[in-house]
């Protein structure tokens, strides 16, 4: 079989290491991030480190841009067998951006395969979606049979997180000042998801970070995720706090997690301390 080629925007966590190998060809298209009058490539250069701490210390409200449509044609016509996942198309033009590039490539390149799934999620939710199409590179299916699964993987994915820090969402006016100063005096936590249809929703609150990942831990096994099946659990410079819920996922039978550390675009929205789970 030809090599498969996927192409994800930064919002997913995985880095072309991590994919790349003798049936699949991976790449990342960095989206910019932008903190008051600086500006930051979400590559595999950004230091997150210094970048969530410069966030933590800025009153401005960080904000991303999203890649243009070169950053993903260069790509595109030096590869075949293209699969392109994106992040939500209700949170970012990524998406359309990943679509115009498709209708330069076909000005050129009519006869490349290409196709371009938007998610409806983000974040963790990318990381998933890209480890299935491996596993089904893995179990040798054709191009086409893959196209003809993604609907289905996508329909299939929850991303669920924890908020502990609401700064961002109340700087970008995602959440009233009023209700977030509240929230954050009474260390009440949100446990936040997708909704399904590309947009975020809240599934619940607890006082306290820890009962928090405990609400967090339940969610999987409430959704009817068997001990098996994946799970991912990303996080933005909290290892602790991932290990207690790799832990609680492992004390309730599951078998198959990965933990990892989230880019800059997933960081900037999560924010410090935030944890986001996939499966």
């Amino acid at each position: 079989m030809n090599k498969i080629t996927i192409i994800a925007d930064s919002c997913c966590n995985l880095f072309e290491k991590d994919l790349k190998g003798d049936k699949i060809n991976f790449h990342v298209v960095p989206l910019t991030l932008v903190l008051g009058s600086e500006e930051f490539l979400d590559d595999e250069k950004l230091d997150t480190q210094k970048f969530v701490d410069k966030m933590n210390n800025s009153k401005a409200c960080p904000h991303s841009a999203c890649p243009n449509p070169d950053a993903f044609y260069e790509i595109m016509k030096k590869n075949d067998n293209i699969i392109v996942v994106t992040l939500s198309s209700k949170l970012s033009a990524t998406h359309a951006s990943a679509i115009q590039a498709v209708e330069m490539l076909k000005q050129s390149y009519p006869d490349k395969k290409v196709h371009v799934l938007d998610t409806l999620s983000a974040a963790a939710g990318l990381d998933y979606i890209c480890f299935k199409i491996r596993d089904l590179v893995k179990e040798g299916k054709s191009y086409d049979e893959i196209i003809g699964q993604l609907d289905e993987i996508r329909k299939n994915t929850r991303v669920r997180f924890l908020l502990q820090n609401l700064d961002n969402l109340i700087k970008n006016g995602r959440l009233n000042k009023v209700v977030g100063k509240i929230l954050t005096t009474a260390k009440i936590k949100l446990i936040c998801g997708d909704d399904g249809e590309g947009e975020i929703k809240k599934f619940g609150m607890a006082m306290g970070v820890k009962k928090g990942l405990e609400k967090l831990g339940e969610l999987p096994t409430s959704d009817g995720v068997t001990s098996d099946m994946p799970i991912l659990i990303t996080h933005v410079h909290n290892k602790s706090d991932a290990d207690f819920l790799h832990d609680l996922f492992k004390s309730k039978g599951f078998t198959n997690i990965d933990v990892r550390l989230m880019r800059g675009i997933s960081s900037l929205y999560a924010a410090d301390k935030g944890i986001v789970i996939a499966y």
